[in-house]
């Protein structure tokens, strides 16, 4: 079925998929020639802003007739909000920002979220410094779309901490979780995994084969890892920081040099997750309230000590403190990486089972 678009004084009208010459096409066309009833005024028509046919293609598909509405288009969030579409800059003050679905609450950032999402391993650009990986990403949300590359902890593969790809896929966001070339690397050689494995995920902007071929943002990405990971997260984030989001779990440092040599300096936004119960030479031992203390104030930043959290808490983002793991990962990235203010409130304040809490956010 082809798509059909009717635009209005740049809103559009009618969308939805016909086949040329079907019903949807001549009442898509019956809009267009009445488009002043529908609400474009002489002003709209004087100044080109008027009534066109944006597109009416004629890919193939199943089915006829009116054809089936492209819901990525209208997301809504709890309660049937209407949505913003990505782009249009409604959910932040400059305009630069991603926006989909409603506005959103504790609830919804806690759960699943409205996309259907898919995954593949295979197919993408096979860097040296990675060994494989699994790109989850949302099937029917509009473009552009941001990116994350997640790495696992020493001796860890990626299904360790997988639970986040088809959870942060499902709001929106496409998720790269690797391996490394041996599950025994070091900090120092986990940053430059996640560097090379996110060069693999931008290239998938380009490559005809790819489910993510023309879908990517230009520069909406941010990193993430647990333990080591979290180590080579802080040193990949430090020395780039034209990334948009550092993300760490339980992370470590304490083979890496110490706190000042993975984390000084660092001007990316970045939250650190840690647990009050891990043990000093994995994750605890206040690791992450020391890089927390070597980020610059000047920098977005947030420490969430969980209290009953240990080393091993942090694959799965909606059973640590009763989702809150998930929650504050989620809207973190939405307002640093998508720049979507509506969640900022979400982050504001420390939620369940807190032990340790510091924020230079507001």
């Amino acid at each position: 079925m082809g798509k059909v678009t009717v635009v209005c004084g740049g809103e559009r009208l009618s969308r939805g998929r016909a086949r040329p010459g079907s019903l949807a096409t001549w009442l898509a066309l019956m809009v267009l020639l009445l488009a002043p009833l529908a609400g474009c005024t002489a002003r709209d028509m004087a100044t080109g802003d008027g009534a066109t046919l944006e597109s009416m293609d004629d890919g193939s598909g199943d089915g006829g007739g009116m054809g089936d509405a492209e819901s990525q288009d209208t997301e809504t969030g709890e309660g049937g909000i209407s949505a913003a579409v990505p782009g249009d800059g409604a959910c932040c003050a400059d305009g630069d920002c991603v926006c989909r679905g409603g506005e959103p609450s504790e609830t919804f950032a806690t759960s699943e979220g409205p996309f259907e999402t898919s995954s593949y391993a295979m197919g993408f650009r096979d860097g040296p410094d990675f060994l494989g990986a699994t790109i989850y990403y949302p099937t029917d949300a509009e473009p552009p779309l941001s990116g994350v590359v997640l790495c696992p902890g020493f001796t860890a593969l990626q299904n360790s901490i997988a639970g986040w790809g088809p959870f942060f896929a499902s709001h929106g966001i496409v998720t790269m979780v690797i391996d490394t070339n041996t599950p025994l690397v070091p900090v120092s050689q986990r940053d430059d995994a996640l560097l090379d494995a996110l060069a693999s995920l931008k290239a998938e902007n380009t490559r005809m084969d790819s489910p993510l071929f023309d879908q990517l943002s230009a520069d909406r990405f941010g990193l993430g890892g647990w333990s080591m990971g979290g180590g080579g997260t802080w040193l990949a984030t430090q020395a780039h920081p034209e990334l948009k989001t550092g993300m760490t779990l339980a992370g470590h440092h304490a083979t890496a040099g110490g706190s000042a040599t993975v984390a000084k300096g660092i001007e990316v936004p970045t939250i650190l997750f840690a647990g009050a119960m891990d043990t000093n030479i994995l994750g605890g031992g206040q690791q992450s309230q020391q890089a927390y203390a070597e980020i610059p104030e000047t920098t977005p930043k947030i420490l969430y000590e969980f209290g009953s959290a240990g080393h091993f808490a942090f694959g799965t983002p909606l059973r640590t403190g009763e989702g809150a793991l998930g929650r504050y990962g989620l809207a973190f990235q939405k307002v640093f990486l998508e720049g979507d203010e509506r969640y900022r409130q979400l982050i504001l304040d420390p939620g369940p089972d807190v032990s340790d809490w510091m924020s230079n956010v507001e």
